[in-house]
């Protein structure tokens, strides 16, 4: 399966293949390898460099990734549009800004000043700016509070799947 995620307007962010693991009360488990190649914009890739496990929740203005073996990232929280499937595709839209829990704990929002750049650039509309600020806030509150599934404990059961 395709996930593509998008800047506002249809501009292309990036692309890859990943696995479907399967559904559970959260949403939809997808695994990628490390080593598989990610498409950046509309030129561009790279190779990731750990296994990947992102969980699409339905509905959710926001997405977890776990990278595994990432040196200092525990859990990166993507803010986007709610995704949606197309066939064999699950397309969002990014709206920059970003949770991101460190190993060594700390929590924070990054990317606040893309975030403002691109509500100009893109002409962000008035709804969709507060849709994202109010997501930052309740997936921050959520892995501050380490709830799940921000925890991580269905996300560690999905790991071992993958990699059974």
């Amino acid at each position: 399966m395709e996930l593509a995620i998008e800047k506002w307007g249809g501009h292309p962010h990036y692309r890859g293949e990943l696995q479907v693991l399967g559904d559970d009360d959260h949403g939809t488990w997808l695994w990628g390898t490390a080593g598989r190649l990610v498409h950046r914009g509309a030129g561009g890739h790279f190779v990731t460099e750990q296994d990947a496990l992102i969980l699409v929740v339905p509905g959710a203005w926001w997405q977890p990734n776990w990278w595994l073996g990432h040196p200092e990232i525990a859990l990166y929280v993507n803010i986007n549009m709610p995704a949606e499937r197309d066939g064999d595709r699950i397309v969002t839209v990014d709206l920059d800004l970003d949770v991101i829990r460190w190993h060594d704990g700390r929590v924070e929002v990054v990317d606040r000043d893309e975030f403002e750049v691109h509500q100009v650039r893109y002409g962000y509309p008035p709804d969709i700016v507060a849709a994202a600020e109010a997501a930052t806030a309740e997936a921050y509150d959520l892995v501050v509070r380490d709830r799940p599934p921000f925890d991580g404990a269905a996300a560690r059961r999905w790991v071992e799947r993958a990699r059974a």
